[in-house]
């Protein structure tokens, strides 16, 4: 006979009516219906204690695995804003760039028109020959001095400018890259303590 298991309840199939039958009794060590009914219910709620600590195991490597993914969001968000930071300081020095290299050329095209006033009067002042020989020297040597220091400033601006995006792409990788290991780490650190739990209930072989 065998017992049918519905909600912790025995249920045992209609009994078939049987004549006496002669013979020997039980062997000796032989489990009886009941014991085999206990040891059954021994079994399952062994697998239930089992079911409920892979469960609660689970729920926590899900609710750590959140947590990290939350960290790796954040550090994304703090670079991204250093990304955004860096390139409008780059965006900003651009402008001045820009805008030096507009008031520069107005210099030089003023520059460039009162030299020319300066020859029309040396042509038509033929009496003011040295007088206006001087000012055009003078007008001169201020005409190459701007130009020159345009350049220079138009030279600095420029290395300047390739030295912060420099800077800016590399602090992002750098960045990127503390992130990226911390978070490496921090995932071994869990792994580590999921397995010595799980050694403790008695599950070295599971694999998470």
């Amino acid at each position: 006979q065998h017992y049918y298991i519905t909600n912790n309840l025995s249920v045992m199939p209609p009994k078939k009516k049987k004549g006496k039958k002669k013979g020997k009794k039980g062997e000796p060590g032989e489990l009886t219906v009941k014991d085999k009914y206990n040891k059954t219910l021994q079994e399952v709620d062994s697998l239930k204690h089992e079911l409920e600590t892979r469960s609660e195991l689970a729920r926590r490597n899900n609710a750590k695995a959140n947590d990290l993914k939350l960290k790796v969001s954040e550090w994304e968000n703090v670079v991204k804003e250093e990304q955004e930071e860096k390139l409008d300081i780059s965006a900003d020095m651009v402008r001045q760039y820009k805008t030096m290299q507009s008031t520069m050329a107005l210099r030089i095209h003023l520059l460039e028109t009162s030299l020319a006033h300066m020859q029309v009067q040396l042509d038509t002042t033929k009496s003011k020959l040295d007088e206006t020989e001087k000012a055009k020297s003078d007008l001169q040597k201020k005409y190459d001095d701007a130009v020159e220091k345009m350049e220079r400033e138009m030279s600095d601006m420029e290395k300047k400018y390739e030295s912060i995006l420099i800077e800016a792409m590399d602090a992002v990788a750098g960045k990127l890259e503390q992130a990226q290991s911390r978070w490496q780490k921090s995932c071994e650190m869990v792994q580590l303590r999921n397995i010595g739990k799980l050694r403790e209930f008695g599950l070295p072989n599971l694999e998470l």
